[in-house]
């Protein structure tokens, strides 16, 4: 999403609850309100090649230009979504490998602003045990449930919910199933995960998400801010270093516009059977 200014108000976020009744005087009416707030950042997306190392790769030599900008455009798209899941913090130097110390991300924002709406701990503290008969949640959709139930009242019933997995999680899972349920005669319970849908919800496994990462929320919920004015995409050759260079220099934040209309577990706490 497009923004004018570096700092402001989250517009989408502003309305929450529900917005009809009646009042025996006066109109009913539900208050938007701009307390919650964003702050963009410097974000610098790059790539350069070697005039050489161009001149080596002769299956690329008659569309390199469309093949560079893919690829490269491509990588940009998964680091965005990289920071967004992974993002803690923001570094002046950034150096984490998983992006985590370019800005603060959506799980991120939602531990600090919102704590009430991360699962941290089960029996144990500090320990979310899955996927046995004793263990804090035994399946996929107990943990969804669980998730939703995080939820004000007000959305637990909406239906553009969606469970969000992570790779880990959905494996595990997923190797439980087969070995309860794939050559049982009565797995009507086995068609709740092969439609791919738990608590209800829709399921899926996001690109770049933590691999024992869950989460509820909406996907409009997840918002990209970047200040209009502040992108400045350029592909050219540099003359001085003989390289060719596709970058992207943007003022950038991540932002949950309605923060109780996100529920997860703390993805670092989650253990598994002999672990």
């Amino acid at each position: 999403m497009t923004v004018k200014d570096a700092a402001g108000g989250k517009f989408l976020g502003a309305l929450k609850g529900t917005t009809t009744g009646r009042k025996q005087e006066g109109r009913n009416r539900s208050i938007m309100k701009y307390g919650e707030t964003y702050k963009t950042c410097e974000i610098d997306s790059g790539v350069q090649i070697n005039w050489r190392l161009i001149d080596e790769l002769e299956v690329t030599q008659e569309n390199f230009e469309e093949l560079f900008t893919r690829l490269t455009e491509n990588q940009f798209i998964l680091d965005m979504l990289k920071i967004g899941w992974h993002g803690e913090s923001q570094a002046v130097n950034t150096q984490a490998e998983d992006l985590s110390d370019v800005t603060k991300g959506w799980l991120a924002q939602l531990k600090e602003q919102n704590p009430a709406n991360i699962i941290t701990g089960g029996k144990s503290a500090g320990n979310i045990a899955l996927f046995t008969e004793e263990a804090d949640y035994k399946n996929l959709d107990e943990l969804a449930t669980a998730l939703r139930n995080k939820l004000p009242a007000e959305y637990q019933e909406r239906n553009d919910l969606v469970f969000l997995v992570g790779a880990e999680l959905a494996s595990k899972a997923n190797a439980n199933i087969q070995g309860a349920y794939l050559y049982s005669e009565n797995n009507g319970m086995n068609n709740l995960y092969l439609s791919n849908y738990f608590g209800g919800m829709p399921s899926f496994i996001p690109p770049q998400f933590p691999k024992k990462c869950a989460v509820v929320t909406t996907l409009k919920n997840l918002s990209i801010y970047t200040q209009k004015t502040s992108c400045h995409r350029s592909i050219y050759n540099d003359e001085n270093t003989g390289d060719y260079i596709n970058a992207y220099y943007r003022q950038e934040c991540y932002v949950v516009e309605n923060l109780n209309l996100m529920a997860a577990i703390e993805h670092k706490n989650v253990v598994f059977e002999n672990e």
